[in-house]
């Protein structure tokens, strides 16, 4: 059984960002990974080696992300949610825009270990609302 240990910060806590795929949080770190969630009702968790703990200086990391359902079902599993095995998953590389938090980010994606074809962007929400408007194509 695979079991999800973490360490809580308290700069953890105000980091979200309001994305192509609703809002991401990032939730906790566990060794030198750190863990976020997101869309609706933490739909989904995303694994980003070598962030734990990086609140300045940040430039880009690859990781993985993961949900219970996708429209691509893996031949392997890999940890998800709560430390549950999950078929639905794949590789994630993000890009921080700027070096310290407040910062957008960019990131590709694809489904198991397929290539990085899809995007997904993110703009950080601070105080009120967002640092600038998410711009959709």
């Amino acid at each position: 059984m695979l079991a999800i240990v973490v360490t809580a910060s308290p700069a953890i806590a105000d980091e979200v960002w309001s994305s192509d795929y609703g809002n991401v949080v990032y939730q906790a770190d566990r060794g030198k990974t750190a863990i976020w969630t997101y869309g609706d009702s933490a739909r989904g968790v995303l694994f980003i080696d070598g962030l734990a703990g990086k609140f300045n200086s940040r430039s880009t990391y690859n990781g993985y992300w993961s949900q219970s359902k996708s429209s691509v079902r893996c031949e392997t599993f890999r940890e998800g949610r709560d430390g549950k095995a999950t078929y639905y998953w794949g590789s994630f590389r993000i890009q921080f825009l700027e070096r310290e938090f407040p910062s957008r980010w960019s990131a590709t994606f694809g489904y198991c270990n397929q290539p990085l074809n899809l995007s997904w962007r993110a703009y950080p929400i601070v105080g009120d609302g967002l640092t600038e408007p998410l711009k959709l194509p």
